[in-house]
C-alpha cells in the first residue's frame, strides 16, 4: 500500500508539473498577442493622416449666435487636448484563470483519486487471492460436495449428573462417511449454555444408504431446558443433517 500511495503522489506531482507548464505557455501567448495588439494600435493612432483635398465652396446661410457659440465650444483647445489613446483603450475585465485553475485542479484531483481507487482495488484483490492460498478453489469445489445426514430418531433419558441422547441417523448420499462424532448441547430455560458431550456414531464407515445408531452422555446436574445436536466428519468438518422423525 505504501508503493502505491508513493506512485499516485509522484504522478499527481507530475501532473501538476505538466499543467503548470501549459498554463506558463498559454499565458505567456496571451501577454504576446496582447502587446502586439497595443502596438498595433499604437501605430494607427500616430500615423499622420493623408491630404485631403478642400471641399468646394458652399454658400452657406449667416449662421446665429448660438450656433456660432456652438461651433467655438467644439472646436474649442480643452476639447481638441483631449487624449486620443483613451478611445482605444479596453475596459477592465475579470480574468478568467482563476475558473480555469479551479477546472484544471478539479480535474487532476477526479483523475488521481480514480488512480488511486484502481490501485487499491487491484491490491485488495491480490491480498484476498494470496490470504485465500492456492488450495482455496480445491476446498471451495469440495465444500459442496460434504455429505449430509438424516435422523431418523432422537430420544433422551435423564439422570442426577448426567443427560443420556440416543439416536439413528441415516447416509443418504454417494459418499462414504468415516467417524463421524455427535456433539450434544444443552441449555437452560433462559437459552444459557450448560454443557456438551462428544462421541462417534457406532458404524465407524457408513455407506450409502446405511443407518448408525448414536449415545452421547453430557455430564450436566443443572435442569435441561432443551439441547441441540450437530455432526461432524473425520476432517472436523460441520455435516449438515435433516430432521426425518416420524
Amino acid at each position: 500500500m505504501d508503493t502505491t500511495l508513493v506512485m499516485v503522489t509522484l504522478l499527481s506531482m507530475g501532473m501538476a508539473a505538466a499543467l503548470s507548464v501549459i498554463v506558463w505557455r498559454m499565458l505567456r501567448d496571451e501577454r504576446q498577442r496582447s502587446e502586439a495588439r497595443v502596438a498595433a494600435l499604437s501605430v494607427m493612432v500616430t500615423r499622420p493622416a493623408a491630404p485631403r483635398r478642400p471641399p468646394p465652396a458652399l454658400d452657406l446661410p449667416i449662421r446665429t449666435a448660438a450656433a456660432s457659440a456652438a461651433s467655438s465650444a467644439v472646436s474649442s483647445p480643452a476639447a481638441a487636448a483631449a487624449p486620443i489613446g483613451s478611445m482605444f483603450a479596453e475596459p477592465a475585465a475579470a480574468s478568467p484563470w482563476g475558473h480555469r485553475f479551479a477546472v484544471m485542479a478539479g480535474l487532476a484531483l477526479f483523475i488521481a483519486s480514480g488512480i488511486l481507487f484502481a490501485l487499491a482495488s487491484s491490491d485488495s484483490g491480490v491480498a484476498a487471492k494470496s490470504a485465500a492460498g492456492p488450495h482455496a478453489p480445491a476446498q471451495q469445489a469440495a465444500a459442496p460436495a460434504a455429505a449430509g445426514l438424516e435422523l431418523v430418531s432422537l430420544r433422551d433419558s435423564r439422570k442426577a449428573d448426567s443427560l443420556t441422547i440416543t439416536g439413528m441417523v441415516r447416509n443418504p448420499q454417494g459418499a462414504t462417511l468415516t467417524r463421524v462424532t455427535v456433539t450434544a448441547y444443552t441449555f437452560d430455560d433462559k437459552g444459557s449454555f450448560l454443557a456438551s458431550g462428544r462421541a462417534l456414531i457406532d458404524v465407524t464407515s457408513l455407506a450409502p444408504a446405511d443407518e448408525s445408531p448414536f449415545v452421547v452422555t453430557v455430564p450436566v446436574t443443572d435442569a435441561v431446558a432443551r439441547y441441540r445436536i450437530g455432526f461432524r466428519g473425520e476432517d472436523g468438518r460441520v455435516i449438515a443433517h435433516v430432521d426425518k422423525r416420524q
